[in-house]
Formats: structure tokens, sequence, C-alpha cells
């Protein structure tokens, strides 16, 4: 295919953005699927919870967590792929696909510790440790997340002006 973005014009372009639309979504599949399974680990951690009555009073930071954890999923879901044609092509598209890419390699990188926070709020909540503080944590790397998909939504909005 390449010899065609020779023959002709703005085909290379055109078939960039769509190879990169095929990867954004891709990606977000990616980033949804790992977040079902986060929120379905928090589910078990949730029933581990209200099995224990000591711990009955962490349901609340749970139930918050787990909203928070679904609106972070579903907005990454939905989000705007930021490649959606209104770019004509040219070095300033090229950038501005690569800033996307970048915001979406970097929220990998944020996805990561919120399963780590996950993980190690998981193993503390079988132990006899509390755990509320461990919630606190995780809730912070999901408003992380949540503020990096903020900042997302802000440079395709400039992308697409």
């Amino acid at each position: 295919m390449a010899v065609l973005d020779y023959i002709i014009p703005g085909y290379k372009g055109y078939r960039q953005r769509t190879e990169s639309r095929g990867t954004d979504r891709a990606f977000r599949d990616y980033m949804t699927a790992k977040l079902k399974e986060s929120h379905d680990q928090l589910e078990q951690v949730k029933m581990q919870i209200s099995m224990d009555v000591l711990k009955m009073d962490l349901l609340t930071d749970a139930e918050q967590t787990t909203a928070l954890l679904t609106k972070v999923r579903d907005r990454l879901r939905w989000a705007n792929q930021g490649f959606a044609g209104n770019l004509f092509g040219g070095a300033e598209e090229t950038e501005a696909i690569q800033a996307v890419e970048k915001f979406d390699q970097d929220l990998e990188g944020l996805r990561a510790n919120v399963q780590a926070q996950l993980d190690t709020l998981a193993a503390s909540v079988l132990t006899a440790e509390n755990p509320k503080p461990l919630f606190f944590a995780l809730m912070g790397a999901l408003r992380q997340m949540d503020s990096h998909l903020n900042e997302r939504e802000s440079l395709i909005r400039k992308l697409l002006h």
C-alpha cells in the first residue's frame, strides 16, 4: 500500500488516520477489558468485606470506589477517537495523532497503578489490618486516571477546532 501513498495525493494521510482509528479503538477495547477485570476484582473484595461483620463500615468506601472505577471505564470506552477526519493531513495532523497516542501510553501506566493499588487492597482485606487508607489510595489512582482522561478530551477538542 505504500506505493499508493505516492501515486494518490492525500492517500497517505487517509491511510494513517484509518490506521490510527483502528489502533485507538483496539487500545480502548484493551483498556476497557482490563478495567472490567479490575471491576470484577473489586466486586470480590466487596463480597469479602460483606462477610466480615467487623469490616462492614468499609462497604461505603468500596461502593464509592466501584462507582469511580465504573465512571473511568465507561469514559474510556466511549472516549472520542481524536481522528475523526476533520484534520487534513500534513505535519500538524501527524503531531496531533502522536500527542493523543502519547496520552494513551501514559494512560496504560495509570491503569497499571490502579491495578497495583487494587491488588494491595485485595490482599489487605484478607488480613486483620484496616484497609481504609488503601481505599483512599485506590480512589486517588482512579482520580488521577480520570483527570488524565479530561486532559485527553481537552487535547482532542483542540485538534478538532
